[in-house]
């Protein structure tokens, strides 16, 4: 995989078809890689770029110095929207839509389409609620925190993992990938920081000039729900679109019913 600099830090990203630009942006504790399904289905008309974010890949650690925000990460985004010289669509999935919902705000123009699944934007459940929402996720991250300072990776890994992919999801996954997961725990500490402290303001995403769509799944978790439709009332010209099942995961556990979802709303947008 192909690496340039995004600022100060190593961008690892994929660049496979041709046609117009589309830049994929993954989800806590996947990497680029949750997306082959989706590169399959359309790089025979897309040219589609995947970045891995900080500290997945050959992608730069982020150094911790302070807390990281959506837009350090957009940041990585806007380098790879770089590469392309006409406009772009941008694809995010969980942490990833958090990201793609910032660089949209930043670059303006130069993105002619978001589709954001489930972003997690924890900060506006902080502001403005629901509060049992906000105390379900608050409780996931803080007891995270403690596995990770406790350097309990295994437990850490099934604490996250089991919470959005459901019950038993970890002990049934195969041991390499299972250390392939822990391998990229650590970056999910900064991550949590990010989206609750570290988002624009909820009338911030005003700054976003192009289409919206976004999507999430009946069967999500409750904090992931009241968000998008959190967003989809504050932004009633922004497109909301349902798939029946699969939750907060649904873009690796259900690409059939996602990815078409995907693929419509770029082909409209």
């Amino acid at each position: 995989m192909p690496v340039i600099k995004a600022g100060a830090f190593d961008l690892d990203y994929t660049d496979t078809g041709a046609g117009p630009a589309v830049v994929l942006v993954h989800s806590s504790a996947s990497g680029q890689r949750q997306w082959r399904a989706l590169i399959d289905s359309l790089q025979s008309r897309y040219r589609v770029i995947a970045v891995n974010l900080f500290g997945y890949g050959k992608t730069s650690s982020w150094p911790g110095t302070r807390p990281m925000s959506a837009a350090d990460q957009a940041e990585l985004v806007a380098a790879a929207v770089a590469l392309a010289s006409e406009p772009v669509a941008l694809v995010g999935h969980s942490l990833g839509g958090a990201v793609a919902l910032e660089a949209a705000a930043v670059l303006s123009d130069r993105v002619r389409v978001l589709v954001a699944f489930e972003p997690i934007l924890f900060g506006h459940l902080k502001v403005h609620g629901p509060a049992s929402a906000y105390d379900e996720i608050a409780n996931l991250a803080r007891r995270y925190g403690e596995l990770a300072q406790a350097g309990d990776w295994n437990a850490a890994g099934a604490w996250f993992v089991d919470y959005w992919a459901g019950p038993g999801t970890w002990a049934a996954m195969p041991n390499e990938r299972r250390q392939n997961t822990i391998a990229m725990l650590p970056a999910v500490v900064h991550e949590w920081d990010m989206a609750t402290s570290g988002i624009r303001p909820l009338a911030g995403w005003r700054a976003i000039t192009a289409p919206v769509h976004l999507i999430h799944a009946a069967d999500t978790r409750a904090p992931t729900r009241a968000i998008v439709e959190l967003l989809a009332k504050t932004y009633p010209d922004w497109h909301a679109h349902q798939v029946p099942s699969g939750g907060h995961m649904a873009p690796l556990a259900r690409p059939d019913l996602v990815n078409p979802a995907i693929a419509a709303a770029l082909d409209g947008g």
